[in-house]
C-alpha cells in the first residue's frame, strides 16, 4: 500500500476563451493561462494545436498571452483539441497524475514524458501534420510543375 497513490489531487483547467474576430480568425483568449495550468511550453501547445488545426496563428494581445488562428474554429474544436493534448503531452499512463514533466532527451531528440509522483517514463508522439484535403485546383497545379 502507498498513500502517494491513494490521494489523488483532482485538476480543473479552465475551458478554452474562444472568440471570433471577423469572419475569417479566431481568438483564443487564455492560451498563455491554460499553457501554465498544464506546466507546458507555449512553443510546444502552439505547435500542436497549429498543426492539428492545420491552420496558421500568431500570439497577440499584451504580453503575447492570447492566440490567433486564421480560420473560424468552434470552442468545442478547441477544447476536444486540448483535451487531446492533455491526454497525449501531460497525463501519466500508468498513475494518471498531472504532475509531470516533458523533456528533449538530446541522444535520439525525442519527447519524454516523465511523472514526478511514480517516477514512470515514456515517449510521446512527435507532433506531425495530419490528413489535408488537396482541393481540383491545387492537385492541377502540381501536375504542371
Amino acid at each position: 500500500y502507498n498513500p502517494t497513490f491513494a490521494e489523488k489531487k483532482k485538476v480543473v483547467i479552465k475551458p478554452p476563451q474562444v472568440v471570433k474576430i471577423g469572419s475569417k480568425k479566431t481568438m483564443w483568449a487564455n492560451f498563455a493561462e491554460i499553457c501554465g495550468l498544464i506546466h507546458r511550453p507555449i512553443e510546444h501547445v502552439l505547435s500542436f494545436f497549429l498543426t492539428e488545426l492545420g491552420t496558421e496563428g500568431s500570439l497577440t494581445g499584451e504580453e503575447m498571452k492570447q492566440l490567433t488562428l486564421s480560420g473560424r474554429f468552434m470552442p468545442n474544436d478547441i477544447h476536444s483539441l486540448l483535451l487531446k493534448y492533455i491526454h497525449e503531452y501531460v497525463t501519466c499512463q500508468t498513475c494518471k497524475s498531472f504532475n509531470t514533466d516533458l523533456e528533449k532527451e538530446q541522444a535520439t531528440r525525442l519527447y519524454l514524458l516523465v511523472c514526478k509522483d511514480c517516477k514512470c517514463s515514456r515517449s510521446v508522439t512527435q507532433i506531425k501534420a495530419g490528413f489535408r484535403a488537396v482541393g481540383r485546383g491545387e492537385r492541377a497545379r502540381a501536375r504542371m510543375g
